[in-house]
């Protein structure tokens, strides 16, 4: 899979030696001559891999694995000492360090060591996989999910030898489109390859680009080293691209070409870099709007759009909020360490009669908020939100009051009251209720004074 690797050694000629070394064993290596400097690159590129003298100029070896190791605890090193010097081995293995390598290197010892140090960190990351895989799931039964998870299931009956068509997903803010890309990777023949996630909103504008593509040393100033973008990052596995609707515009152009010709070019290179990233993008906007408002290309619409997945919002398939329900009440209550077994009726009737702007978000951080509050074992009313009991009263109280007008307007029907008559008894009642005043009268009946004045003229005059 090929590593980052960072080599602080002070003997020049060795360090470009062992450079050449690991980077025709695939991997990318980057050289510091100093301690100072090796610590100062260390702690602003995040390697995955440390090799280092045990002796430098400048900070010492022992020292710079000392605060590398503070930094990032993951960071694997070894660590090169001179014939003999059993002190230094002793002192770098109780910091945490893989191995040591007594000069003059033997490069087969340090190629073990290295495909070792491999094998571990795919391991740990395909231990993380299933770890995040157990916590992926789509919820629910409704229509909507059920062709959701057909769609899955068609993507994953893709040939192995090709890459998948583009996917684009569609939906608001909060219906789990990230669940959904993240399924589709777990379901297709790219599962044990990496999965990277890109919110395009997330970063600033001039970040994107270098985000995406990445750069050459040098490319600009603070590009000490060279840093690969997340499309190569994603080569043999999944892209998802996040908010796709809020990538830059002089962008988009670049990332359409990256699709087609499976090359990207680095930030300050002049060499095409071969990838080959399933491409999974997602938006909450209306992308066919967009291009007609000419902030979105046209073409990239077209190339991400091959096979489509809409996730309705939660109030289109409030069917499903029971399960959801269920669900986020087991999963936050063994988060917590909590012994909640279930949450009652009369909470997900009122859960069933609301909007859920935030969609499955909004549900979920509800019912974590109720699992916290929750001290026996089953979720009330007393843990919900006021806001969303205040909305449930306040839309029962509506359409109550609705329902009231349109049994008056039926029953005002079927009399033999006229309209003219039904105004004069208006405007008499609320003029006995407010005792004559005409201002109070007419904010009563929810019209002007001057109206008021005029209709009572009207009728004077009528009579």
């Amino acid at each position: 899979m090929g590593l980052s690797i960072l080599l602080v050694e002070d003997e020049k000629n060795l360090a470009l030696s062992l450079k050449r070394f690991l980077e025709s064993k695939g991997h990318e290596a980057y050289v510091c001559f100093d301690g100072y400097q090796g610590l100062d690159q260390c702690l602003s590129t995040n390697p995955e891999v440390l090799l280092l003298d045990c002796r430098l100029p400048g900070i010492g070896g022992v020292e710079l694995l000392k605060k590398a190791k503070a930094h990032n605890p993951d960071l694997y090193s070894i660590v090169f000492t001179a014939f003999g010097s059993i002190e230094d081995a002793v002192e770098v293995m109780k910091l945490g360090s893989f191995d040591y390598i007594q000069k003059p290197i033997d490069l087969q010892r340090l190629g073990q060591l290295i495909s070792k140090i491999e094998e571990n960190i795919r391991l740990k990351r395909e231990i993380d996989y299933y770890r995040n895989r157990e916590q992926t799931v789509l919820i629910g039964s409704s229509p909507a999910i059920a062709q959701v998870r057909e769609s899955i299931q068609k993507l994953a009956s893709v040939s192995i030898d090709k890459t998948p068509p583009t996917v684009l997903i569609m939906g608001e803010t909060g219906t789990g489109k990230d669940v959904v890309a993240r399924l589709l990777h777990r379901n297709s023949s790219r599962c044990n390859k990496p999965f990277i996630h890109i919110n395009c909103i997330s970063l600033p504008e001039n970040l994107v680009e270098d985000e995406l593509f990445g750069h050459d040393q040098g490319a600009f100033t603070g590009a000490k080293t060279a840093k690969p973008g997340l499309m190569e990052a994603a080569d043999g596995g999944t892209l998802f691209l996040d908010e796709i609707g809020d990538l830059p515009y002089n962008l988009q152009g670049k990332l359409l070409t990256a699709i087609e010709t499976k090359k990207i070019r680095r930030l300050g290179s002049i060499k095409d870099r071969k990838t080959d990233p399933w491409i999974i993008a997602a938006t909450n906007r209306n992308l066919f709007e967009k291009v007609n408002q000419g902030s979105f290309r046209q073409d990239l619409l077209y190339r991400l759009n091959v096979f489509s997945i809409y996730l309705p919002p939660l109030r289109e398939r409030k069917e499903d909020i029971p399960d959801l329900c269920h669900h986020f009440t087991k999963k936050f209550s063994l988060h917590y360490g909590k012994t909640i077994q279930g949450i009652k009726e009369e909470v997900i009737a009122i859960f069933l009669r609301y909007s859920w702007p935030g969609n499955i978000r909004e549900l979920a951080h509800e019912i974590e908020q109720a699992v916290l509050w929750c001290e026996g074992d089953t979720i009330d009313l007393k843990h919900i939100r006021s806001g969303i009991k205040n909305d449930f009263k306040e839309n029962t109280l509506e359409k109550q009051l609705a329902m009231d007008k349109g049994v008056l307007v039926e029953q005002l029907l079927q009399s033999s009251i006229s309209l003219k008559e039904l105004e004069a008894e208006l405007i008499q009642k609320s003029l006995e209720k407010t005792k004559g005043n005409l201002s109070q009268a007419a904010k009563l009946l929810g019209v002007t004074r001057d109206w008021l004045r005029y209709r009572m003229e009207k009728k004077r005059q009528d009579v």
